[in-house]
């Protein structure tokens, strides 16, 4: 299969797919500690800005083409990893290395990898964690109106919905430890104010951010808010609905500012380093910020762009529907091909260079060699 290299080259990629593991998720062990409970679990209203995590048509056929030998993943190449997700997606992913790799999925499910297996983490919470964050002890997760978090024992897990919040559409753990989350407006609002606040697990208590301001006028910004993405020790980024992008210091957080962008397109991610960050969102649609200006990118593609996920400004990756990867060489963006394969994909994270997980409806996808 020939796919587009940046820079306009064309480069064969050999991609093997390893049709995926069915796996029974591990039985529930303990109950949940609820700042809450007794409450019912509430479910995410009609028109509430979060990803779609509880997508739960069957699994596309992704499984190696007939005739094909199934092959390990190697240098170079996208290959099908088992896991226990049997049906749903694999929502967001997180890790502090290669071999200490956790992803959330449709149904509640949470996996682990090992760096030898994806495993089934035992919880005593079916909440869908629609975005994750790690502490070195911990895994942070928002799911609704809760904030999820626990360590290995299901015993752990601590769920708390902190009063006065409208439903959470990201989380991020600052270098201190702090947990952030960004919030998404109500069902029949299109706009939020209270974009940012912090949750402290020893006292319940959340805290919302002063809002961002329009530097032109002062004014506070009311946007919809779909991903955050922390530089540590620079920025906290929020992105959103119709171009929406803003700036936070994050260290100390206070007041963020719009960082404006002459563009409608609704922002599904953002990804940046220093004061850069590059931003991905509805038709393909790629920007980046260089500290002073925007810059459009040529993605190649009019699909919705669900992830981005990079290591240095000449090793970025994106990912989106109907099976759409990226790869951005410093020079130009280029396709990477997955013979077979035509989900939609939903996350990035990556350890290095040649050890990138790619979070897919069925199951997850890894670019590189696994050992």
């Amino acid at each position: 299969m020939n796919a587009r290299e940046p820079g306009g080259h064309r480069v064969r990629l050999v991609v093997w797919l390893v049709a995926p593991l069915s796996a029974t998720v591990l039985a529930v062990a303990a109950c949940a500690v609820s700042s809450e409970e007794g409450q019912p679990r509430e479910e995410v209203p009609e028109g509430v800005v979060v990803p779609d995590a509880s997508y739960e048509a069957s699994a596309p056929n992704d499984a190696a083409p007939e005739g094909d030998a199934v092959r390990p993943c190697g240098v170079g190449t996208i290959c099908r990893v088992p896991s226990p997700l049997t049906v749903g997606s694999v929502v967001s992913i997180a890790g502090r290395a290669k071999d200490d790799v956790w992803a959330s999925a449709s149904r509640g499910l949470l996996m682990r990898w090992d760096g030898e297996q994806w495993n089934a983490v035992e919880s005593a919470s079916t909440e869908v964690l629609t975005s994750i964050a790690l502490t070195p002890s911990e895994v942070w997760g928002v799911s609704g109106r809760a904030i999820v978090h626990r360590g290995i024992d299901p015993s752990t897990v601590i769920v708390s919905r902190p009063a006065g919040v409208r439903y959470f559409s990201g989380v991020a753990a600052l270098a201190d430890g702090a947990i952030y989350t960004c919030n998404a407006p109500l069902a029949g609002e299109y706009v939020n104010d209270k974009l940012l606040g912090q949750f402290d697990p020893v006292t319940n208590k959340y805290a919302f951010v002063p809002d961002p301001v329009v530097e032109a006028t002062n004014l506070a910004h009311k946007m919809a808010i779909r991903a955050m993405h922390v530089v540590p020790g620079k920025f906290i980024w929020l992105v959103g609905d119709h171009g929406g992008v803003v700036r936070y210091r994050e260290s100390p957080v206070g007041s963020g500012v719009v960082v404006p962008l002459d563009s409608q397109i609704n922002l599904q991610a953002a990804w940046g380093y220093d004061a850069h960050v590059w931003v991905v969102g509805s038709y393909g649609a790629i920007f980046h910020y260089d500290g002073a200006a925007w810059h459009v990118s040529d993605s190649g593609t009019s699909v919705m762009l669900n992830a981005v996920f990079g290591f240095s400004p000449d090793d970025i990756w994106a990912a989106g529907d109907e099976g759409t990867v990226l790869h951005f060489d410093g020079n130009g963006w280029g396709r990477v091909e997955i013979p077979g394969y035509v989900g939609n994909l939903r996350t990035i994270w990556g350890a290095s260079s040649d050890d990138v997980w790619i979070g897919a409806e069925g199951g997850l996808l890894h670019w590189g060699a696994l050992r």
